[in-house]
Parts: structure tokens; sequence; C-alpha cells
């Protein structure tokens, strides 16, 4: 549903990287890009060198690189990326580096375990134990990521790890576009059951759009695999791909501003100028020339007590204009920023649950003290009980939606899964669709990977 593709993604014989660029920042896409671009160049077979600093430099360069993006092209300031890249290293083991919410599997043994940690603001609040994981399903901040990389103003702080690779293993990284839309509990069942990894991307993608898609998805999928196995060349895809002119984006090392010489060089050998040198202070009443040490002549004017009074006056006067000034300004933006809130909250719709039925309403699901700022636009005849069990928990948190045509898109996918579980076609005369929903953080038990599969190196 989105106008474009911030999401890039690379898949190779000894590499795989997902990208989600950041979501209403300008230039997401650019970011993605531009970070896929630098790291595809890791696809190699390992070597001797530390493949987890390696790992950690080069994303650091994508970092400085987009960071230098912006210095070329202003109008992209504040574009940002996740990153979750698996590099492969010597002794049969696995460089993890995850910064962002997008996410990391691993599929062992029939068990789809995670090996990433969301780095947003509901998983923090989940980790401290202030909500719970289904609160935080709903929560009005589960799209606010704390850790990005990119023109954000602060050094990536990368989660670092080694993993042990064992045969058979099959590991999938996604965009939050996929976790934010399926199951886990399906996602698990394609990767168990579709052997081959192209198909199973492919039905993840289809669970995706089936769950509402309102946000690109993104699927890397890669087996384990023993011996001497003939794999194709590596593959971008999404932004990167699509836009390959945005990796030549901050590729350029940025040049170092000349120094400022000029005035350094003609005090270098010369004493300080005279005209830096306090005047002497002068008495009298009236305007005097004082000569400075120079030769130059300036004039002077002791101030009397006249002076000083008409000066406080003044110094009054400017600052009620002042205080005037100031108030209008407030009762300007006041009146602004109203008109915004009230044209944005009109123009939001929801999707949720009401007397069992699937219903549309119009505003924001929440109060302003004892004003709703949503109301009923119109209630549909699909049932929530014909619906699957994660689509009804979506409906009794609200599926928020930016514009009426996406409400109606995702009233229509409600629909079609309520047409299969049923056999009966009905009729809606108004429906919803969701806006970007971000994806549920995992519960901060279950998202610790087993030690079975982890060997945590920072």
């Amino acid at each position: 549903m989105r106008k474009n593709n911030q999401d890039s993604g690379y898949a190779g014989p000894n590499f795989l990287l997902i990208a989600d660029g950041m979501g209403g920042h300008a230039g997401g896409d650019v970011a993605s890009a531009i970070t896929v671009a630098r790291l595809a160049e890791l696809d190699e077979e390992p070597g001797g060198e530390d493949a987890l600093e390696l790992l950690r430099t080069s994303i650091l360069d994508a970092n400085d690189r987009i960071v230098r993006g912006v210095g070329e092209q202003p109008e992209l300031a504040g574009m940002g990326t996740t990153v979750t890249a698996v590099l492969r290293a010597p002794g049969n083991r696995f460089a993890l580096a995850h910064i962002g919410d997008s996410r990391g599997y691993v599929l062992r043994d029939g068990l789809l375990q995670p090996i990433t940690h969301d780095h947003t603001f509901v998983q923090m609040l989940v980790d401290e134990g202030r909500i719970t994981a289904e609160e935080a399903e709903t929560h009005p901040q589960r799209s606010v990521v704390m850790k990005v990389l990119g023109d954000v103003g602060a050094s990536p702080d990368l989660d670092l790890s080694l993993r042990e690779a064992q045969v058979g293993d099959r590991w999938m990284l996604c965009s939050d576009g996929l976790t934010g839309f399926a199951d886990l509990d399906d996602i698990s069942r394609v990767l168990t059951e579709v052997a081959d990894p192209d198909e199973a991307c492919r039905q993840l993608i289809d669970l995706a759009l089936a769950g509402g898609g309102a946000d690109n998805v993104t699927v890397v999928v890669g087996d384990v695999l023993e011996g001497e196995v003939e794999t194709p060349g590596g593959v971008s895809v999404g932004s990167v791909h699509i836009n390959p002119r945005y990796a030549a984006i901050g590729a350029n090392p940025e040049t170092e501003p000349a120094a400022d010489t000029d005035t350094q060089a003609a005090y270098e050998d010369a004493e300080i100028p005279t005209d830096t040198v306090p005047i002497q202070a002068v008495d009298g009443e009236a305007d005097d020339d004082v000569e400075a040490q120079d030769g130059t002549t300036r004039q002077l004017r002791t101030k009397t007590a006249a002076d000083e009074e008409d000066d406080l006056d003044d110094e009054v006067e400017k600052r009620s204009y002042l205080g005037w000034i100031i108030t209008a300004i407030v009762i300007i933006a006041l009146a602004v920023g109203g008109f915004f809130a009230y044209n944005y909250v009109s123009n939001q719709y929801y999707v949720a649950a009401e007397d069992g039925k699937v219903s549309l309403y119009r505003g924001l699901d929440t109060t302003l003290g004892p004003i709703e700022l949503s109301r009923l636009v119109d209630t549909t005849d699909i049932e929530v009980d014909s619906l699957n069990s994660y689509s009804q928990d979506r409906l009794h948190g609200s599926i928020p939606a930016g514009s009426r045509d996406e409400a109606d898109r995702i009233i229509d996918n409600l629909r079609k899964e309520s047409d299969r579980s049923t056999g009966v076609t009905g009729n809606v005369e108004d429906s919803t669709n969701p806006t970007d929903p971000a994806p549920s953080p995992p519960d901060s038990k279950s998202a610790d990977p087993s030690d079975a599969i982890t060997r945590e190196s920072q």
C-alpha cells in the first residue's frame, strides 16, 4: 500500500542482510539502499580475519556514508535504517549484527527462535516490566524505534554476537512488514513445511499481505548446508535494486573544510592590533575626541543621568512591545496547531470490534479527558467470530488507518477472510484499512535465544 519501498535486502552464499528505511523520515529508501550497497561487498568466502569486527566496521562505514549523503543533499536530513546482518565466519559460525526493529530467527529441529531483540520503546517497557507483551501490541508508541543507523546524531549502538551454525538450520531475516501482519505460528509453519527458500519467501509475503499488508515487507531465507553446494550469486532486492543510483550517495569521503589561515597568518609575526586594546574611561559631560595608540581618533560620549533615564524608558517600551508580539505569536500558533490537529484527527480511521461486528470509526482510538476523539461511521455485517484468532486480537485493540481508502482495503481483506471460513458473502456500505501498525514486540522472555544457539560477544 506504500507509494515507495523503503526496504532493501540482500541474499548471497555467505551473507544475508535486511535494512528497513525509517518510515516517516526523508530518504528512508536512500538510507537502506546505501547500507545494502556497501555491505553486500562482504559476500565472500570467510577468511582468517575476524568476521565480527569486519561486520562491525563495515556497518559503521555505511553509517558514515549515510551521514555524508545528508551533507551532500540536506533535504535527506534525518534519514536512517535498521540493519540485521548475518556473515559467514570461519569455524562453522555466523557473525550477527543488529540494530532497530527488523528481526532475525533460526528454525532448528522444528522450533523457531528469535535471535534479535527489538530496539523499540515498547520493548523497553516490556523489558522493564511496565507493560505486558499483549499491551505492547496496541501501545500508541509501538512504532517508535530507539536505535537505528543513520543521521540521528549518535554513533550506532550495535548488538553483535557469534552464532554456531548447524547443518539443517534455516535462518530468516525480515522487516517488520512481516512480523507486524503475520502470526508467528503461521510463519513457523511455512518455514517448516516449504523446502525451497524462494517459495518460502513468497508464501511468507502472502501471509503479510493477507494480514493487511500496510507496510513494505521483505524476507530473506537461508539454509545451512554441508559440503560444496552450488548457489547463485548474491541478489539485492527492494530500494537498492529499484534505485541503484542511491548507492553512490555519500560514497566519496567528505572533504574537510579548509582552515581559515588568512587571519592567523596576519598576526603570527605582528603585534596585536591597537584597536583591540581597551580605551581608558574619559571624564566629562561633552563629547571628547580620544587618540588611540595607533594614531586614529575616536569619539566617546559619557552618559549623564538624564541619558540613562531615557535609555531605561526606551528599554521598558521595547519590552512592552515584545510582550505583545510574543502573546500574538502564541495565540496564532495555538490556532494553527488546533486547525492541523483537527484536520489530522478528521482524516484518521480505525477498524475495531463492536457488538461482535467489524466496525469502522473515524478519528483516533483515544480520549482527551472527557472528549472522545472518534465516532462510529459504520457497522459491517462481518462477524468477528468468523475471523482467525490473530485478526480477532487486532480488532479488539483496533486497527488504525491513515485514510478511508486504506480502511476500505482492510475491511475487504477481513471480509475475504470471513468468507473463506464461513462460505458466506455479504455486502458492506462502509469499510476500513490500517496505516502501518508497527510489529508486536516479542515477549522479553521469549526474545532471549537459547543457550544452544548463541554465544554472545559484545
